[in-house]
């Protein structure tokens, strides 16, 4: 499915916000989750809007949440 950059901008900023709360529940286990297509099926239950995004897109959204609320 193509998505335009705007559109693309904005589900980033949805998913980013939403795993903020998310780790802030579960801390650095969060982080520990699998990638690549077990990151999809959880996306698929937990928020499914975001499987419209590339693999890249989610590493990168999930990078920023972990620099952004991860335990440092």
């Amino acid at each position: 499915m193509d998505i335009s950059d705007s559109q693309r901008l904005r589900l980033r900023a949805i998913l980013l916000e939403f795993l903020k709360f998310r780790v802030l529940a579960a801390e650095d286990r969060f982080f520990s989750q699998p990638h690549g297509a077990e990151r999809r099926t959880w996306l698929s239950q937990m928020h499914p809007q975001a499987l419209v995004l590339s693999d890249q897109d989610l590493d990168e959204v999930w990078q920023q949440a972990h620099h952004l609320y991860g335990c440092h």
